[in-house]
């Protein structure tokens, strides 16, 4: 384990920051689907519909938690975990961004939240990314 943290520092820090929030969202949702799911303006319309809550918001962001503790800390590709929260992070910020304006949701207060937190969240990514690339010399595409 050691190895696997010093080999890549940032990448490490960014993937243990990443499982915090998938494992934190998931354990929100799985607990309290119709309380967090209506701060996210999502509301359930009969039981079905809290489980797939808990499905959507919480099992799916377990599995992406999960997916990437195992690919840093199991299979020691911290820097491989770190491009997967990347592209996840980077797709759900311009996806909302996009849509906010189709949907003219930007007045509402879970969108006024998402989208400063979701772009911070982002910037911090794109910055352990550039620190593991250039600071600690990871190759970018991978060695067969």
């Amino acid at each position: 384990m050691k190895e696997i943290i010093a080999s890549n520092i940032a990448a490490t820090v960014a993937t243990i920051g990443l499982c915090i929030y998938f494992f934190c969202t998931a354990a929100v949702f799985l607990s309290k689907p119709e309380k967090f799911g209506r701060q996210y303006s999502v509301q359930p319309v009969d039981n079905a519909g809290k489980t797939e809550i808990r499905v959507y918001y919480g099992g799916i962001s377990f599995a992406l938690g999960l997916f990437l503790a195992v690919l840093a800390f199991v299979f020691g590709k911290p820097f491989y975990s770190l491009v997967g929260g990347l592209i996840f992070a980077n797709t759900v910020f311009f996806t909302r961004l996009a849509f906010t304006f189709v949907d003219k949701g930007w007045k509402c207060p879970y969108t006024k939240l998402a989208i400063p937190a979701e772009g911070a969240f982002i910037v911090v990514l794109w910055i352990c990314f550039i620190i593991a690339v250039v600071v600690e010399n990871t190759p970018v595409v991978p060695v067969l």
